[in-house]
C-alpha cells in the first residue's frame, strides 16, 4: 500500500531546502517527490543523484519519485510524477514498464478519470485548499476531492494548502492521503511538523 504522507520536495535542488527534506525524512516521512520546474535537466539530475543516497541512509524503506524527468525516473531507478508537464501517462508507462510507481496531478475529474484509465497507480487532486503556491487558481473544494475519490480505483492523495488540521475532512471525503509542500518545508521545525502530520494522519484512520 502506498504511504499516506507525500512529501513534495519542491525547489529540492537549493541547499536549504536539502536541510528540511532530510530533517524530515529523518522525522519519518515515508515517500518525498523531488520537483524543481525551475531548473534545466542536467542540474536537476545532478542534484537528485546527490540527494537520494542521503535520503536512502536517513530512511532505507523510504518511497522515492522524481517529477517529470522520465530519464532521472529510469537512471535512478525511482517512481516518476507526471501531469501538465512531462511525457502523458500512458507515454510514460509504455517506457517504465509495469512494475514503475507512476502518479499524475490531476485537477478536473475528466483529467483523474483518463489518467487512472491510462495506466497511473495514484492521483494527486489539487488545489483542494487555497494555496500560496499557486496563487489566484481557485481551489476545487472538498466536494470535488470526493466526487474524484469516488470515480478512480486508484489511491488519491489531496494537495494544496494542507496543514495538520486539514488531514482528517481530506480522508473524510475518500482520499488515500495528503501531499504536502509548504506546511513541512517552511515550517520553523519540519520534523515537527511531519510528526504532527502523521499523528493527524493515525487519528483519523482509527475513527474513521
Amino acid at each position: 500500500m502506498l504511504p499516506r504522507l507525500l512529501l513534495i520536495a519542491d525547489r529540492f535542488t537549493e541547499p536549504h531546502r536539502v536541510d528540511a527534506v532530510r530533517r524530515a525524512v529523518a522525522a519519518g516521512v515515508p515517500w518525498v517527490q523531488l520537483r524543481d520546474h525551475r531548473v534545466d535537466f542536467d542540474t536537476f539530475a545532478r542534484a537528485a543523484e546527490a540527494l537520494v543516497p542521503m535520503l536512502k541512509a536517513e530512511n532505507p524503506n523510504l518511497l522515492l519519485s522524481v517529477n517529470t524527468n522520465l530519464d532521472v525516473a529510469r537512471r535512478l531507478g525511482l517512481g516518476l510524477h507526471v501531469g501538465r508537464r512531462g511525457p502523458s501517462v500512458a507515454e510514460a508507462r509504455r517506457q517504465l514498464g509495469s512494475g514503475a510507481l507512476l502518479g499524475y496531478s490531476a485537477h478536473d475529474l475528466d483529467a483523474a478519470r483518463q489518467a487512472a484509465d491510462e495506466g497511473a497507480d495514484y492521483l494527486l487532486f489539487s488545489p483542494v485548499f487555497p494555496t500560496a503556491s499557486k496563487p489566484g487558481v481557485p481551489a476545487v473544494g472538498l466536494e470535488a476531492l470526493a466526487t474524484v475519490c469516488r470515480a478512480v480505483a486508484v489511491p488519491v492523495l489531496a494537495l494544496g494548502g494542507i496543514t495538520p488540521e486539514r488531514v482528517s475532512v481530506c480522508l473524510q471525503q475518500g482520499a488515500h492521503g495528503v501531499a504536502v509542500v509548504s506546511a513541512i518545508l517552511e515550517a520553523p521545525d519540519p520534523a515537527a511538523a511531519v510528526r504532527q502530520f502523521l499523528e493527524r494522519i493515525e487519528n483519523a484512520l482509527h475513527h474513521r
